[in-house]
């Protein structure tokens, strides 16, 4: 092998890796930007769960008062429904 085709081997092998290098690189830069902004969907989503949750035990508190009977027939009252006030 001459020296000239030696020179050209090291080189397109030099160039090969540099655009390999690249490559990865630029791959591994999409997939932290990638894990950041799924990273800030969970953190919002957890938010919205907790949120949900609060709401969620707000009613059932509401539902078991408009359960009980002293609140229905005081709102049957209020309602006119009834003949006792």
């Amino acid at each position: 092998m001459t020296e000239l085709k030696m020179r050209r081997l090291v080189a397109a092998g030099s160039s090969m890796a540099v655009m390999i290098v690249v490559a990865l690189v630029a791959i591994w830069v999409i997939q932290l930007v990638a894990m950041g902004v799924k990273k800030a969907e969970v953190e919002r989503l957890k938010g919205e769960i907790a949120r949900l949750e609060e709401e969620r035990d707000d009613l059932e508190d509401e539902i078991d008062l408009w359960l009980q009977d002293w609140k229905i027939e005081e709102r049957a009252r209020q309602l006119g429904m009834t003949d006792a006030e």
